[in-house]
């Protein structure tokens, strides 16, 4: 079963996102500017080929004729037979030797099946043939490529069934290692991409997964590169882009954090309360006798100024000269109010009482 087919079927990534990652290889159209200048060398080669037989050709005649007509036409068609295979077939031998790689690709040389070099970018030649014996293993895109990496119902630390999708960045380091230590590693990134995913979910609670994905995004990436290395590969970075909760832990959640931070106002309260209540003795400590009458009136007057309001005097002390006045003028006020009396029987007068 291929890569493929096992992603599909096991649910971890759509077709559409498969196809999105490098593990997916689209067929690719061949250079142009290479197939042109291969074009060009053909035609090229084409002609000087097929003058040279045909000079060769010309002299065989010339030759033939000298000796006898019979040699001559023995001789020349056979080199008409050769001439064409060569003037169709070399120029198509040496036009294939010839490459034109852009900035973002090298090519990874053997020579007898050995390790040659890598070549690129721009132009050069790779020739099969003897002495040279070369030939291009592999063709490599040395770019930043992204592939989508996604854990689907994997349990974390706590037993949580969590779902898990990330976004990985990587390119090829080492070009010899790429194209001759692995057969694909663009598969073999994308599968220990999803490996780590899993595992370092599985080592995770779900609060510290939602809370710290930064961190979270770190060591994944640390335990990718490590695994990638093998593999002539460099891991930029990992990013997380979803984490899937089931909605009935969502749920939960969201009352658990309400919960604490009604918690955590009312303790706000609280200190905030102790400290006020420690300010006011502080104050109280520092204040005498009329300095407390003098803060008491003060406030008396503030709640004056509001309309409709009741002012109740208390509190004051009653050795206090202050006192003693505020409380003689309250009661001769008091007594200056005239009061009706009460209509006694066989009498209609009203009494009124200083």
């Amino acid at each position: 079963m291929s890569l493929y087919e096992r992603i599909v079927e096991e649910g971890t990534v759509s077709t559409r996102q498969y196809q999105q990652t490098a593990a997916y290889q689209p067929p690719r159209a061949l250079n142009q500017v290479q197939s042109v200048m291969r074009m060009l060398i053909w035609v090229l080669s084409f002609v000087i080929i097929s003058v040279i037989m045909g000079a060769i050709g010309l002299g065989i005649s010339f030759l033939g004729r000298a000796i006898g007509e019979g040699l001559a036409t023995i001789c020349l068609a056979p080199w008409g037979i050769i001439s064409v295979i060569a003037a169709l077939s070399v120029p198509t031998m040496i036009s294939r030797c010839f490459y034109i790689i852009p900035e973002y690709q090298r090519v990874v040389v053997l020579k007898l099946g050995e390790f040659a070099g890598v070549r690129g970018p721009g132009r050069f030649w790779v020739i099969p043939y003897p002495p040279y014996y070369q030939s291009a293993a592999m063709t490599l895109d040395m770019r930043i490529q992204t592939q989508v990496i996604k854990a689907a119902q994997t349990l974390t630390r706590d037993n949580v069934p969590v779902g898990c999708e990330a976004v990985l960045f990587w390119r090829v380091e080492d070009p010899r290692t790429a194209a001759l230590k692995v057969k694909n590693h663009a598969e073999a990134v994308f599968l220990a991409a999803n490996s780590a995913l899993k595992d370092t979910i599985g080592t995770l609670e779900l609060s510290d997964l939602l809370s710290e994905r930064e961190r979270v995004a770190q060591s994944l990436k640390d335990i990718i590169d490590s695994a990638a290395a093998k593999f002539g590969v460099d891991v930029s970075s990992v990013e997380i882009t979803d984490v899937v909760v089931p909605a009935d832990l969502i749920q939960e959640l969201s009352v658990r954090a309400q919960s604490e931070r009604a918690a955590q106002g009312k303790i706000a309260e609280a200190k905030a309360e102790l400290e006020i209540s420690r300010q006011f003795q502080l104050a109280a400590n520092s204040m005498g006798p009329k300095a407390m009458e003098i803060y008491r009136l003060n406030v008396l007057e503030r709640i004056g100024r509001e309309e409709g309001s009741q002012i109740v005097v208390y509190g004051l002390s009653n050795d206090s000269e202050m006192g003693r006045q505020i409380a003689a003028t309250a009661a001769g006020a008091q007594a200056a109010q005239p009061r009706p009396m009460r209509p006694s029987s066989g009498t209609t007068a009203t009494e009124t009482m200083t």
